[in-house]
């Protein structure tokens, strides 16, 4: 399937007439019949019926219009989207973080770029660690925000610290542990936990919490969450322990307690990582404010 296909098909489903669906888009009457036939066979189905006195669309065709339409518009602004950045001369920032709560962590950053540089064009891609580190590994990112860990093995990458982080434990406001100031591994060990997929958080070798938490899991309920909403929502609902790192704890969130484990836990280095020989003056600016914004 490709674009002049769908163009033709769009023009004839409207008109109703392969001739003038074919003076609008400057091309024969037989392209125009080629297109939709090969379109068909790719679809496997009949778009049209078609006679000496009429043409009409099957109750697919009509289905697919609306498709079709769709695409070829998305496509369309695009690519105005696209000249539009090529003539006004934008610098693309492409941002890529596995928590919803780290965007809060972009704001200010963003802003003061946006004060320096104006014509920086910023594009935040939220994904699990996997996913970011192949984008960034193939070019497709220019900024990761993740832990020492996420980085690890990306070819020709820099590390920059920002902060050592820990993880914590979520607890319901209705818990029975909601009136404790920490929380030891003995007092949950059984209860059901809540923790992120493995794609969000790599392994750490040495970490206890993290060793606490496979174990548990072997032994009891476990819950695996796609995302760090989901954890807290179900801890709010009290189903469970949600343990997750701090980078994923939105810093004022009602109906939960937030609780430090008792345990010393192995730090986790968190900061930004970039491609090695920077050149670029937006994603110089970007890197010193977003480490000056997470120290303070």
């Amino acid at each position: 399937m490709n674009t002049q296909q769908l163009e033709c098909f769009v023009r004839v489903a409207e008109k109703l007439n392969f001739t003038k669906a074919a003076e609008e888009l400057y091309i024969s009457t037989p392209a125009v019949t080629h297109h939709i036939k090969n379109l068909e066979e790719e679809l496997n189905t009949t778009l049209f019926i078609r006679t000496s006195k009429m043409v009409k669309l099957t109750e697919t065709g009509a289905l697919f219009y609306g498709e079709a339409k769709d695409i070829l518009q998305k496509m369309a602004m695009a690519e105005k989207k696209v000249k539009k950045l090529a003539s006004q001369n934008l610098a693309v920032l492409r941002i890529g973080c596995s928590s919803q709560v780290e965007i809060d962590t972009l704001e200010q950053p963003l802003r003061s770029l946006k004060e320096l540089l104006p014509d920086v064009f910023p594009q935040v891609i939220i994904q699990d660690y996997f996913s970011l580190k192949s984008l960034f590994d193939n070019g497709q990112l220019d900024i990761l925000i993740g832990t020492k860990e996420m980085i690890a093995e990306i070819r020709d990458c820099i590390f920059k610290k920002v902060k050592m982080i820990k993880s914590y434990a979520i607890v319901s406001e209705n818990s029975i542990f909601a009136t404790e100031k920490n929380i030891s591994f003995d007092k949950i060990y059984e209860q059901p936990l809540i923790a992120l997929h493995p794609r969000f958080i790599p392994f750490q070798y040495g970490n206890k919490l993290q060793e606490f938490i496979t174990l548990h899991a072997q032994q009891h309920f476990h819950f695996l969450c796609e995302n760090d909403q989901s954890a807290i929502l179900l801890a709010k609902c009290n189903y469970g322990i949600a343990v997750l790192p701090e980078i994923y704890i939105p810093a004022h969130t009602e109906g939960v307690v937030v609780l430090p484990f008792v345990e010393e836990q192995k730090a986790i280095e968190y900061g930004i990582a970039y491609h090695k020989n920077l050149k670029e003056k937006h994603l110089k600016h970007f890197i010193r404010l977003f480490s000056e914004r997470e120290r303070v």
